[in-house]
């Protein structure tokens, strides 16, 4: 599917759509550009005549009418900060499956992030390795699961092992440090469930941070440049 892309305020891809259109509409809408239908979500958005949909190719915005659809990043301006209008949706998906996350608390917890991560990447990794000292500039690391090459392969079955383990952070310390995966059984599908929201937020790769205000951050960052981030985005 050809990425749609928009520009600020602007809604750039004009489709055919009815005069109002219901969510029906919407999904066919969508089904006409290839994206796939199941797992989507349509709710409001903060601009009025747009609808915000999520699915599992990312967050979608499609007018009232049907006839026009945008896909990315849409940011209100309007405080001379760039703010993605997505950000409370993203922190509410995030929030739905935060209680099944491997959790490292920092002692003087300044500041929580959720970390979706693959125990086969190189970066997710490196800042595994660091957790000690993010935590000791006050970041909380949150993980949930997400295995880059889909649901479907051993990655996503030793991810779920350990989502499953009864020592998860046990688990997933040996995970990393390049130890074998001790075979576990869960009925609660764990890494699918983070996975679904991973793509419906738009994560494309890891490791992908989501701060608290669901403020989406790409790609490793060292501990003390997270934590000027942090410090200048929540004016601490």
């Amino acid at each position: 599917m050809k990425k749609i892309i928009v520009s600020l305020g602007l809604i750039g891809s004009l489709v055919a759509g009815n005069a109002l259109a219901n969510d029906k509409d919407i999904l066919n809408t969508l089904n006409n550009l290839g994206v796939q239908s199941n797992g989507v979500k349509i709710t409001s958005s903060p601009i009025s005549g747009l609808k915000t949909v999520l699915t599992p190719q990312g967050i979608f915005y499609v007018s009232d009418d049907g006839k026009y659809v945008s896909q990315g990043p849409i940011y209100n301006v309007q405080n001379g900060n760039p703010e993605n209008i997505a950000n409370s949706i993203i922190a509410d998906l995030v929030k739905s499956v935060i209680k099944d996350a491997i959790v490292y608390k920092a002692a003087n917890e300044k500041y929580v992030i959720t970390v979706f991560t693959d125990i086969t990447c190189s970066y997710c990794k490196k800042l595994h390795d660091e957790a000690d000292e993010y935590n000791k500039l006050g970041i909380t690391i949150r993980y949930l699961a997400y295995p880059r090459q889909g649901l479907d392969n051993q990655v996503a079955k030793d991810m779920q092992s350990i989502w499953s383990s009864s020592d998860r952070r046990a688990a997933l310390d040996n995970a990393y440090k390049g130890g074998r995966v001790v075979a576990a059984n869960s009925m609660v599908p764990y890494v699918a469930n983070h996975y679904q929201i991973g793509r419906q937020i738009g994560i494309t790769g890891t490791p992908a941070i989501v701060l608290a205000d669901g403020q989406l951050v790409s790609g490793y960052v060292p501990p003390a440049e997270l934590k000027t981030m942090l410090d200048r985005r929540f004016g601490n």
